[in-house]
C-alpha cells in the first residue's frame, strides 16, 4: 500500500469522528447566532438541540451518540464556567437525550447488523453465480473443442485447467511466472495470441517486467488508450472501428485484465498481434473467462493455503468458501452446514458417488476424497441453517433408497454433519473427516 492509499484510508477513519463533532455542535451554534442566551434551546417549545445526537445515533450507532451527548454535556459545564450561560444544568434533559439516543442507537446497530447480512449473501450469490457462468462457458467450449479438433488437438481445455490448478496450488496463491507461463500457454491454445505479454498489477500499479510472453516483445505503455480502459472499466478493452476515433491510437490490439469474482485486480493481459480473423466476440468471451477463472483459482488458493497444506487433493473453491463461511458465522451469526458422507466398498460405490454430486445445490461445494479402501464426500452448505440441512438429508436418503436400495447409517454409509461455529475451519473439517473415518 502506497503513502496515497495509506492517506485515504486514514482519512476515511476519520471521516465519522468529524461527522459526529460537526453535527453535535451545529445546534448549538445556531441557537447561539439565534439567541444568545439559550444556545442549548431549554426554553423553546420544542428540544431542537437532541436532532444532532438523534442523527449521530441513527448513522453510527450507540458508541458515537454518547459521544455526541458528552460533547453537549461539556460544552455547556465549558459555556457555564466561562460565564456565558447562568442557567441551572438540565439534568432531566440531559437524561431524556441520553435515553433517546440510546434508543436510535440500538435501532441503528440492529439495522446495520441486517444491512451487512443481506449485503453479504447478496454479494456472495453473485461471485457464485459469475463463478458457476464462468465454468459452464468453459464446459461448453471444451466439449466444443473436443468435438472439432480431437486429432490436431488432443489436449482439452478441462485437463489445461486442471494442470493450471495443480501450478497454482504447487507455486503458491501468487501470480508467478510459473503459473503465469502454464497460463499464458493455455490462451495461446485456446486463443490464438500470436505476440502478448501478462504484467502483474499490485496497488493498481503495473509492473515493469512481465511475467509471462510469447511471439515478439510486448512493452508496457501505462498511458495508452487501451489499456488506460481497460484498467478504469475493470473489462477487456479491444480496438474496433467504431470505438476509436481517427486521432485515437492504440499499440495493442486487445488489453484484458486479470480480474477476481470480488473484483481484485491481480494482472493485465497485452496483445500486439494475433490473426485477424480470431478478433471477434467469441475469442474476446474465451479469453475473458479464462482469465477470470484462472484469477479466482488464484484468490481461492490464498484463502485456503493454510487447508491445502493438510489437504492437497482439496479444491481450492471449496477451501476458500469454508474459511469465508466460518468468518460469516463470527462477524454476521449467518450458519452454514458441513456434512461428510462415508462411502465403504460397494459395487456401485461410483454411481454413488455421481448422484451425491448431482444432489448438490447452486451454492454448494463437494468434495470427494478417495481414501483406498472407502470414500468420503464432504459437502459446505452455505448459508443453511436446520431446515435446509434435514431437507438435504432428508432427500439424500430418498434417493439412495429408490435407486440403490440403501440407507444413510448402515450397509457401508454413513453420515455426519455440523454446523459451522467461530473456531478454526481446519480444526472443524479435521474433527468431522476423523469421525467418519
Amino acid at each position: 500500500m502506497n503513502q496515497t492509499d495509506s492517506d485515504q484510508s486514514r482519512f476515511q477513519k476519520a471521516v465519522p469522528w468529524f461527522e459526529t463533532v460537526g453535527i453535535t455542535l451545529l445546534a448549538p451554534a445556531i441557537g447561539a447566532l439565534l439567541d444568545s442566551s439559550d444556545p442549548f434551546f431549554l426554553k423553546a417549545p420544542f428540544p431542537w438541540l437532541w436532532f444532532g445526537p438523534l442523527l449521530v445515533a441513527l448513522r453510527y450507532g450507540i458508541a458515537k451518540a454518547l459521544i455526541s451527548v458528552s460533547l453537549l454535556a461539556l460544552l455547556w459545564l465549558g459555556l457555564s464556567w466561562k460565564g456565558l450561560i447562568d442557567n441551572v444544568f438540565p439534568l432531566n434533559a440531559m437524561l431524556g437525550g441520553v435515553l433517546m439516543s440510546l434508543i436510535a442507537g440500538q435501532f441503528s446497530s440492529v439495522w446495520s447488523n441486517r444491512l451487512r447480512r443481506s449485503d453479504q449473501l447478496s454479494r456472495h450469490a453473485t461471485e457464485r453465480f459469475e463463478q458457476l457462468s464462468r465454468a459452464y462457458f468453459m464446459v461448453r467450449l471444451s466439449h466444443d473443442r473436443l468435438e472439432q479438433n480431437l486429432i490436431s488437438r488432443p489436449v482439452t481445455l478441462r485437463q489445461a485447467m486442471t494442470e493450471l490448478r495443480g501450478q497454482i496450488t504447487k507455486n503458491g496463491p501468487i501470480l508467478n511466472p510459473a503459473t503465469a507461463a502454464g497460463l499464458m500457454s493455455i490462451l495461446v491454445n485456446y486463443c490464438a495470441l500470436a505476440s502478448a505479454a501478462l504484467y502483474p498489477v499490485q496497488s493498481g500499479s503495473i509492473g515493469a517486467e512481465p511475467l509471462a510472453r510469447c511471439g515478439q516483445d510486448t512493452p508496457c505503455l501505462p498511458d495508452d488508450l487501451l489499456l488506460r480502459s481497460a484498467m478504469e472499466s475493470g473489462h477487456t478493452a479491444y480496438q474496433s472501428a467504431d470505438r476509436l476515433r481517427e486521432e485515437q491510437h492504440s499499440r495493442y490490439l486487445v488489453a484484458a485484465p486479470v480480474r477476481t469474482s470480488s473484483g481484485k485486480l491481480l494482472a493485465v493481459l497485452l496483445v500486439t498481434d494475433m490473426p485477424f480473423m480470431a478478433l471477434h466476440r467469441e475469442t474476446l468471451q474465451i479469453l475473458g473467462v479464462l482469465l477470470a477463472y484462472a484469477a479466482d483459482h488464484i484468490e481461492s488458493a490464498d484463502s485456503a493455503r493454510q487447508l491445502l497444506m493438510v489437504y492437497p487433493d482439496c479444491p481450492t473453491v471449496f477451501g476458500a468458501e469454508l474459511f469465508k463461511m466460518v468468518r460469516l458465522r463470527r462477524d454476521l451469526d449467518i450458519n452454514s452446514a458441513l456434512a461428510v458422507i462415508s462411502l465403504g466398498p460397494h459395487h456401485r460405490q461410483e454411481e454413488i458417488c455421481l448422484m451425491l454430486e448431482r444432489q448438490l445445490r447452486g451454492l454448494d461445494h463437494g468434495w470427494r476424497r478417495d481414501l483406498g479402501w472407502a470414500v468420503q464426500f464432504a459437502v459446505l452448505m452455505p448459508f443453511a441453517g436446520p431446515a435446509a440441512t434435514e431437507g438435504y438429508l432428508a432427500r439424500l436418503g430418498a434417493m439412495l433408497r429408490k435407486q440403490f436400495h440403501l440407507g444413510l447409517e448402515g450397509e457401508g454409509i454413513s453420515c455426519r454433519f455440523a454446523f459451522l461455529t467461530a473456531e478454526d475451519p481446519l480444526l472443524q473439517l479435521s474433527e468431522l473427516l476423523a469421525e467418519e473415518q
